[in-house]
């Protein structure tokens, strides 16, 4: 796709063109309230997936036998306690792949809920990147929406106390739904990327090192002009994140846990290469 987006267009790469607003996608200052209940896939696909507009859904996660089960902890072991699992160790609660000391050990599901009961914690925990474990996988269903348009790539499981993570960027379409203590993603548009500093001084060039939730301004003076949505994820709702779009996660400071399925990536732009 690059060295299309490079012969046809005159640009490095797809993230260039995406952040120059190719199609004059529209903004909202907050991000929209939707109704599952009420909303086909005909306008979530118009509406939201074509003009890649995030959307909240409010209680879409309560569907899920997760939203009743995994707030119970006596269930989660039940159901997972020896099944083994990869778990991200850090020294802190800043979880990204290429931070320094960072790394993946195994251990079974049982260990890594005792790892939370430590008051005086040397490494912080967390389970991230692989299916609900055990039994647990029976718990959560796909959502409808976002099935009737995309093929599944990845399911990921998101189990941490108090993370906050880098702000980056993914190549697919996510659905993060929470059932247990909150997210709050915060969010910049792809076309807002040329203001946030990806890829500065060595970082991925799908990583920000600026903190969106509390930017700033005098270090990095171009996030002035960045758009930035809150968007609060309770027990039970969803939040659907457009491919592309940067967002930083920031949990609970207790308990957090949540899916993420990220669907193979639709964008008009690419329908026309």
């Amino acid at each position: 796709m690059n060295r299309a987006i490079r012969s046809y267009l005159g640009l490095p790469d797809f993230h260039t063109y995406l952040a120059n607003d190719p199609l004059n996608m529209p903004f909202d200052e907050e991000v929209p309230i939707c109704d599952y209940r009420t909303m086909d896939t005909k306008e979530f696909f118009n509406e939201f997936v074509a003009k890649h507009r995030p959307c909240l859904f409010k209680e879409y996660g309560r569907l899920n036998a997760a939203y009743e089960n995994w707030q119970n902890e006596t269930y989660l072991r039940e159901k997972a306690s020896e099944h083994i699992i990869y778990a991200e160790r850090q020294t802190n609660n800043r979880f990204a792949y290429y931070t320094e000391g960072a790394k993946r050990v195994y251990m079974t599901f049982g260990d890594f809920l005792d790892k939370f009961q430590e008051e005086n914690k040397t490494y912080h925990y967390y389970y991230s990147f692989e299916n609900p474990p055990g039994e647990m996988m029976h718990d959560y269903t796909l959502p409808e929406l976002m099935t009737d348009l995309f093929d599944l790539g990845i399911l990921t499981y998101w189990h941490g106390y108090g993370t906050i993570t880098r702000p980056h960027t993914d190549s697919m379409e996510n659905m993060m739904c929470v059932f247990e203590g909150y997210k709050v993603f915060w969010i910049v548009s792809t076309y807002d990327r040329k203001f946030i500093y990806s890829g500065y001084n060595g970082y991925p060039d799908n990583y920000s090192p600026v903190e969106f939730y509390d930017v700033d301004y005098d270090m990095w003076p171009l996030m002035k002009h960045a758009r930035i949505q809150r968007a609060p994820i309770m027990p039970g709702d969803c939040l659907y994140v457009p491919a592309y779009w940067f967002h930083q996660v920031e949990s609970a400071p207790g308990v957090s846990i949540g899916v993420a399925s990220f669907f193979k990536t639709y964008h008009s732009g690419v329908d026309l290469m």
